[in-house]
């Protein structure tokens, strides 16, 4: 029986870099063949220098044999066996156990998975190469054991369950007494997990759309290849009750995977989020559908406002513009397990007209400098409030967190009201600057009216004088045709205007004192990108600040189209404001309340 890697992960192109020892991981080409003059083909530098541990750890992991097995199945190149056979024998003459990095878990974990893989689409030139296919096996067999008395109890996550699902791949791959303690254990974790890391509407509880692409892959997997062995083998691994829940929660994922995605069918970039590390999501979503039903994948999501409150993620959709604003009113993440977090309260991702517009900054590289990691996880790098330069919880190191904000009190709404007008908004808050002195709380509404566009409403109060500013990250592809700015006068603001591509952003901030505009800063680091491992654009960050006492009122018009349009606003105490909207023949006035959102319009 084949057993599948990830869906379009890996090439079959890869078998000439890899038999020279060119590795490429997190957008970097390294050579690591040894040049001596006894040089043996397969002697690969396994802990090379000048690297992140990051980019180590992919090359223990072993995902690269899927390209050479994929190359070998469709008999585009019959070296990729020697290069497979070269690379593990390396690997296990150069890392004995315990090495570190090379018999970590996680590495561990992933590598088995790979190799075992492998074996079953290698298995007719292992049949033909005995001595190596008893190696490989045995190498398998400790390096399994091995992971089975260390298992990742003190990390959990996602770590624990890559460990369960190579047990389970272990222990049906061999027979023996072990092999089955193995299989058991593995089950036990897989379906132990179900009900602890993932949520009621489908999410991981990390809340992470890369991480949890990559545990709709894992347990796609594992439903699949327990179907299978069952019926090939009729033995029971798992109980009917076990694959039936198996099945719903995978179809409960996909749904969540598929009201993350942007209208170009990519993820957000929240928490620790970046392309190219789990399959593409359109390939996912499509697994396992009856052929009749992947033309109906756009059915996954709802058009309009469709929230999603188990995790904290609020869609406003137009699939007809391919317009979307995902926002964030959810935990920081897990309290037992926050590593993968960033302070990204109240922020939110923005599409126009299937163009990426406004955007999390994502993840950059967790083992590169310490500062730019910090920077990564940081409020700084989101579309959110960042008050008197202080974080909304306290992240240190690259996966710690002290004190943590709580988002409370959140509630939404849709509505259509007597006129046709349709009105959805998300507000809520969070209580990361209750530390601060005069107990700081941190207040926003995120409303979209009629469908036409956005009104971002922060609010602060609390005790004493502050100074806000509400970040905006521009995507590097927007063409910034004129920069919102405060008048001489201080009486008015010019608005800014974008386009990407054929699509318009107008940016109309009110009641702010400034505006700043960030680009490529390193002191302190601020305008950088990274929307894949190791790859950092320099962006465009709007940065629109308010200064006084509070309570504060403030917030911007996102109006995604190229017409003019004014703005007033008004507010006579903490409890209220109204934000006027002018364009065309239309004036809608929208009020801001302690808990909820009015809306009345007028013909002009």
């Amino acid at each position: 029986m084949l057993l599948p890697f990830k869906p379009e992960t890996h090439h079959a192109d890869q078998v000439a870099a890899l038999a020279a020892g060119e590795f490429t991981f997190l957008n970097r080409d390294v050579a690591l063949k040894q040049n001596t003059s006894n040089q043996n083909d397969g002697q690969i530098i396994w802990f090379p220098d000048g690297v992140t541990q990051l980019w180590t750890y992919n090359l223990h992991y072993f995902d690269y044999a899927a390209g050479l097995a994929q190359a070998y199945t469709q008999g585009k190149n019959s070296d990729a066996y020697s290069v497979f056979r070269t690379l593990v024998n390396s690997w296990i003459d150069s890392c004995p156990p315990p090495l570190k990095i090379a018999w970590d878990p996680y590495p561990i974990s992933l590598r088995v998975s790979n190799w075992i893989k492998a074996y079953t689409h290698f298995g007719l030139a292992l049949e033909q190469d005995p001595e190596f296919a008893t190696r490989l096996r045995n190498s398998l067999y400790a390096q399994t054991k091995f992971l089975s008395e260390h298992l990742e109890y003190h990390v959990m996550g996602n770590h624990f369950i890559e460990n369960g699902r190579t047990l389970l791949i272990a222990g049906l791959f061999f027979q023996d007494e072990a092999a089955v303690g193995w299989r058991e254990k593995g089950l036990q974790i897989l379906w132990g997990e179900l009900d602890k890391q993932f949520l009621a509407d489908g999410a991981n509880y990390e809340r992470s759309p890369m991480y949890h692409q990559i545990m709709l892959a894992l347990y796609a997997e594992a439903v699949d290849l327990l179907s299978d062995y069952q019926a090939r083998t009729q033995e029971q691994v798992a109980t009917p009750a076990q694959l039936g829940t198996g099945r719903e929660r995978v179809g409960a994922m996909r749904k969540w995977l598929a009201a993350m995605l942007h209208p170009d069918q990519k993820i957000a970039l929240y928490n620790d989020s970046a392309f190219g590390i789990a399959p593409q999501p359109g390939v996912q979503l499509a697994m396992g559908q009856p052929n009749s039903e992947l033309a109906n994948l756009d059915s996954l999501t709802e058009d309009g406002f469709d929230p999603w409150p188990e995790s904290g993620y609020f869609a406003f959709r137009d699939k007809a513009q391919k317009n979307l604003l995902l926002a964030d009113f959810g935990p920081l993440g897990p309290s037992d397990q926050p590593g993968h977090a960033h302070c990204d309260a109240l922020s939110y991702e923005l599409s126009v007209g299937g163009e990426r517009m406004i955007v999390d900054s994502g993840v950059g590289n967790y083992y590169g400098e310490l500062d730019w990691r910090l920077y990564y996880r940081s409020t700084r790098a989101h579309n959110t409030v960042v008050v008197d330069d202080a974080e909304q919880s306290e992240i240190w190191s690259r996966f710690r967190v002290a004190q943590r904000a709580e988002v409370v009190d959140v509630r939404w709404q849709t509505e259509t009201h007597k006129d046709g007008e349709k009105l959805a908004y998300v507000v809520g808050s969070h209580s990361g600057y209750r530390r601060l002195p005069g107990q700081v709380e941190h207040r926003r509404w995120i409303t979209w009216v009629d469908q036409r566009f956005w009104i971002v409403c922060d609010r602060l109060t609390g005790q004493g004088d502050h100074v806000a500013e509400s970040l905006i990250h521009l995507h590097p592809d927007i063409l910034t045709l004129q920069l919102p700015k405060v008048a001489e006068d201080s009486q008015s603001i010019e608005p800014g205007l974008c386009q990407r591509g054929e699509s318009y952003l107008q940016v109309v901030p009110w009641g702010v004192s400034s505006i700043a505009t960030y680009f490529g800063e390193r002191a302190p680091i601020q305008g950088w990108y990274a929307p894949e491992f190791g790859k950092e654009i320099k962006n465009q960050v709007l940065g629109l600040e308010k200064r006084g006492p509070l309570p504060i009122w403030f917030g911007y018009l996102l109006w995604p189209h190229k017409e003019s349009v004014s703005v007033n606003f008004s507010s006579e105490n903490e409890q209220s404001c109204q934000i006027e909207v002018t364009s065309d023949n239309r004036r809608y006035k929208i009020y801001c309340n302690t808990s909820d959102v009015g809306i009345k319009t007028e013909k002009i």
